[in-house]
């Protein structure tokens, strides 16, 4: 199941991780992640709707994804987090990594505000 991208002006937003964690070839997400960054885009929304569990895997793939855009300058917010992945992120002590959001107009937002 491919990552779902979608551009909103500077903001480039990702989605479609629950089906994505499933899939063995999760980690192609880092390569459409690297076509977005050479395009420019440097403020990402990693939007988890659709997340029901969080693991080790799930943390990795966030990290990296993550770090290949802080790595250009850019940053990554997280958006749509339910309860069960919120406590593991801050389990992982990872919620210092990342801001969290409760929706995607909140993450949207955070990105109107910093960018001005």
């Amino acid at each position: 199941m491919p990552l779902n991208i979608r551009t909103e002006g500077d903001l480039a937003i990702l989605s479609h991780f629950g089906q994505l964690l499933n899939d063995p070839k999760h980690f192609d997400a880092s390569l459409d992640l690297k076509e977005l960054l050479e395009q420019g885009y440097r403020h990402v929304v990693l939007d988890l709707r659709g997340v029901r569990e969080m693991g080790a895997t799930s943390i990795g793939l966030l990290t990296t994804l993550t770090r290949l855009v802080r790595q250009q300058g850019g940053e990554v917010v997280l958006a749509n987090a339910n309860h069960g992945t919120k406590d593991f992120i801050e389990m992982m002590r990872m919620d210092a990594y990342w801001d969290l959001f409760d929706s995607l107009e909140e993450a949207k937002s955070f990105y109107r505000r910093v960018s001005t």
